[in-house]
């Protein structure tokens, strides 16, 4: 420990004093290894020499001396001012324990190494003997054929008393570090406390215990060397020594090794450069492989439905029992003769699909670039026969593909369909899926003036009907082009297109254009219009007192929490599909105002968060500036507590003869407040969220609505006042493995004046239940049940009563047979009396507490309705499946027994087996 203390005393003095001044003893001759950590430390005020001006390096350190040195040291690290030094943390102090336990054993070790050293170093007359036979080596004459000459022989004396001398001072520095150790091993605990209380100084011992480790290793060297030349010296053979032609000899080769070392690294460099721009090359070859998607879809089946008995009808849709499950029209619709029905007389396919997708990414911007193509082909046979028929639409067709890509970077589209879908505006050359083929191109020119984006729609119906262009037998044709481009913020576009131009027969033709644009202009007003004209003949000039036209605009602000938005509309009603095509095609759906409208409005809102308030303005006419008709409201709806919110509105209409809460208005989309726009009501209504994070009960949804209505409505001739009072809740439930979903509803309307087979005062409750569980695991069977229950009645004052009941049950059994195969068994029935269809569904709202049908009218979530004829229904069916891996079989029977008197009137059945692969 006295030799440790020493070690890092010294070590610790050296690097505290690196970097400052210097002072002079005569005693430290210069060019010595310890001259500078001498005169740093002197210079530090640390020690300050004898009086005679000398440092005596070569005396023992006494305790005194020792003191003086540690306090002046101290003083030092607490600065010039006296502060003490910061404190450090335990992790800090650990650290440096455990290297200055790691340098105590080493030089314990050291410490055992040097005593060996000592005891079994030479004695002086050893020493005297060696020199007396160095110089008789010196003396000594090479003989013939010796391998050493004179000068080699003096080398090796000279080396040889080096080394006695190296030996001679490390054993005398080592006595003196011994003695040294040995003065100063009182001190170490009072160094430790220092250094506990010191940061300074700790931080100074780690850099400390860096420069010892390497002093270390150093003397271990050097006494390891000295240890060995003292051991074998005695021993020696100089005959062994190689000669000057040996070393030259080693030194050649080590020259030429080099130089080849110099070079095998510029080959390794070299060869690493072309290996990084292989993998770079490789890299970018991977990014643009082709990657290759798809599906085969192959099936066959049967579906069809006999009538038994009656003069009811044959068709029925099945949605009402499975909802979009098996042959549903929600999931097969493209297998359907009739829309959302089972399907009329025999209906056998044997189908393949296959649908596809490559893909790769662009290598350049330049030139033509192919990233993607698409397609789905499909062939058909009828009637359960392989083979097809020539020249019907059952051979083998292309359904559509679509190829993507760039032009100097520029992103192209080129598309084609059989049943093509286009949308160019809400009013203007629309087709939602009217079963005319077609193609679509686009092209963005991000590269030409304006950099606008330009799409081509064009196509026939002439192939889908088997006539020709110039039948006469309606719309064979269509073309449309339209352009947008980005200004000040706009996305404005500019469109054409016409229909039926090349037809010569008597069905009219049909051109139009006109511009949309929609955005924020300069970043603050928000915009929404456009404007379009159309002609039922083509080649006719332009009238614009008589052609169809459509013009509306919408602009709107927000400042912080106020928004203030604006509109004026002037919608011709042949723009309607229903009317004579000046859309030219399908608009039918989706406007933001209605058809046949002329008029302006503003609606303006202020949201805090926890209240909104909103309130509307508007002033119409019909298109022909009749019926002219003022409306206004105001709402607001403001969040309680515990996921509660309460809404009021208030709406007035001077006529409401021409419209009642229109789905086609500005503000019926505005949320509650203005829910029953463009009437005479006044309403409240308290509503729970079940969804809502403070919900007082999550899973809950409840509302209760007062609502109070004045006026004329739209098909229904009385006067005076109306109330509805309507509450509905609904309840998620999960009981771990049963997940329970109760709900019910009521609806009270009571009308100023019940008219038989028009207005009258009703009432509907409606109730239901969902029941599922999660599979359950009994060993060899995994099942899981569900069951479903609703039922609605409506109670007229005078007219006949309309109700409707359905029940389902269900069971799927997990992992049957096969490993991920499942079997399902499902059997529901509807029954239905006075609602107004008994064919498809007019509504399907089964478990909806937001109005009052399941499946037919009549049904609403407010009134009046107008009452159903007398009539009955029952259906019932039962839908079987097996699934694994892609494949699948289908069965299904159904029973439709219309007025409900027992007798079944029409029977259909489904089968399908198919297999769907992905790759």
């Amino acid at each position: 420990m006295k030799k440790r203390l020493v070690i890092l005393l010294a070590g610790l003095l050296t690097v505290l004093s690196m970097g400052f001044g210097s002072a002079q003893f005569s005693d430290v001759p210069a060019g010595h290894w310890a001259k500078e950590a001498v005169e740093a430390i002197a210079a530090q005020g640390l020690i300050v020499g004898f009086p005679d001006g000398t440092f005596r390096g070569n005396e023992n350190l006494t305790r005194y001396q020792a003191a003086l040195i540690i306090y002046r040291l101290l003083q030092q690290l607490q600065g010039q001012q006296g502060q003490p030094a910061p404190k450090i943390d335990e992790e800090t102090l650990n650290t440096i324990r455990n290297a200055v336990q790691e340098l105590a054993a080493e030089l314990a070790a050291l410490g055992v190494r040097v005593s060996a050293l000592e005891d079994n170093a030479a004695s002086k007359d050893d020493i005297a003997r060696l020199e007396a036979a160095i110089e008789e080596l010196k003396g000594m004459k090479a003989q013939p054929g010796q391998g050493m000459d004179q000068q080699a022989l003096s080398d090796l004396a000279d080396r040889v008393e080096a080394a006695s001398v190296a030996a001679d001072t490390a054993l005398a520095q080592a006595q003196q570090l011994a003695d040294r150790l040995d003065a100063v091993e009182g001190d170490v605990a009072t160094v430790k406390t220092q250094l506990e209380a010191d940061a300074d100084s700790i931080r100074a011992l780690n850099e400390l215990s860096v420069l010892l480790n390497q002093d270390v290793l150093s003397l271990q060297d050097r006494v390891t060397a000295l240890e060995k030349s003292v051991g074998t010296l005695s021993e020696t053979d100089f005959n062994e020594f190689a000669t000057k032609e040996d070393v030259a000899a080693v030194q050649e080769f080590a020259t030429a090794l080099r130089g080849d070392l110099v070079r095998l690294s510029d080959r390794v460099s070299t060869l690493s450069t072309t290996v990084d721009g292989i993998n770079n090359r490789l890299t970018a070859v991977e990014g643009t492989r082709p990657s290759l998607t798809g599906s085969i879809l192959a099936r066959y089946g049967y579906r069809f439905v006999t009538k038994l008995s009656g003069t009811g009808p044959g068709n029925f849709d099945v949605d009402r029992l499975f909802p979009a499950t098996g042959f549903g029209a929600d999931d097969d619709a493209e297998d359907l003769p009739n829309s959302a029905t089972l399907g009329a007389g025999i209906d056998t396919r044997l189908q393949a699909d296959l649908t596809f997708s490559l893909k790769r990414a662009a290598t350049t911007t330049s030139g033509f670039n192919f990233t993607e193509a698409t397609a789905a082909l499909r062939w058909r046979s009828p009637n359960g026969s392989l083979w097809s028929r020539d020249g019907t639409d059952n051979d083998l067709r292309l359904e559509r593909f679509t190829v993507k890509g760039n032009i100097d970077g520029q992103d192209f589209s080129i598309g084609y369909a059989r049943v093509l879908t286009y949308k160019f505006n809400d009013y203007f050359f629309e087709d939602n899926g009217s079963g005319y083929r077609g193609a679509s191109i686009s092209f963005n020119a991000s590269k030409a003036f304006l950099s606008p984006n330009i799409t081509v729609v064009l196509g026939s119906s002439a192939s889908a009907v088997g006539t020709s262009p110039d039948a006469g037998s309606g719309d064979n044709d269509f073309f449309g082009i339209r352009t947008a481009v980005n200004l000040l913020g706009l996305n404005a576009s500019f469109n054409y297109a016409e229909r039926n131009v090349l037809n010569s027969g008597n069905a009219p033709s049909y051109a139009g254009f006109g511009t949309d644009y929609k955005g924020k202009l300069f970043g603050l007003l928000d915009i929404d219009g456009g404007y379009f004209l159309s002609k039922s003949n083509a080649n006719a000039a332009i009238n614009f007192a008589t052609d169809p036209q459509v013009f509306y605009t919408t602009a709107g602000v927000s400042l912080g929490p106020v928004s203030l938005r604006g509109n004026y509309r002037a919608i011709d009603p042949r723009f309607d599909s229903s009317g004579a095509n000046a859309g030219l095609l399908n608009n039918n759906d989706g406007q933001p105002f209605a058809f046949d409208n002329r008029g302006f409005g503003v609606l303006g809102g202020v949201n805090l968060g926890f209240l909104s308030v909103n309130g509307y303005y508007d002033s119409f006419t019909n298109f022909a500036l009749a019926n002219p008709q003022t409306a206004f409201g105001v709402g607001a709806s403001a969040n309680l507590f515990a996921g509660f919110s309460l809404t009021g509105y208030f709406n007035n209409t001077s006529n409401v003869g021409g419209q009642v809460r229109s789905g086609n208005n500005p503000y019926g989309a505005n949320g509650p407040e203005t829910r029953a726009a463009f009437g005479s009501n006044f309403g409240v209504r308290l509503a729970h969220d079940g969804s809502a994070d403070n919900a007082l009960i999550k899973g809950l949804d409840l509302f209760a609505e007062y609502r109070q209505s004045q006026g004329t409505d739209v098909g229904f001739g009385s006067n005076g006042s109306r109330t509805d009072i309507a509450a509905g809740a609904s309840f998620a439930l999960n009981l771990g493995f049963l997940s329970i979903t109760p709900d019910v509803r009521y609806h009270s309307y009571t009308a100023a004046t019940s008219t038989p087979g028009t207005e009258d005062s009703y009432s509907t409750l409606k109730y239901g239940v969902q029941v599922s569980t999660q599979t359950l695991n009994l060993g060899f069977i995994k099942p899981s049940l569900s069951g479903d229950f609703a039922s609605r009645s409506t109670d007229f004052a005078i007219n006949n009563d309309a109700s409707e009941t359905r029940f389902g049950v269900g069971l799927s059994l997990a992992d049957f047979l096969l490993p991920g195969a499942t079997l399902s068994a499902k059997a529901a029935q509807v029954q239905g009396t006075n609602v107004n269809t008994t064919t498809t569904r007019s509504c399907n709202a089964a478990f909806d507490i937001g109005t009052d049908c399941l499946y037919s009218t009549p049904g609403t979530d407010f009134g009046p309705i107008a009452p159903a004829a007398p009539s009955a229904f029952t259906l019932k069916g039962l839908f079987l499946s097996y699934t694994y891996a892609g494949a699948g079989i289908w069965y299904g029977v159904f029973d439709f027994d219309n007025g409900s008197d027992g007798t079944v009137d029409s029977v259909g059945r489904g089968f399908r087996i198919f297999y769907n692969v992905s790759f």
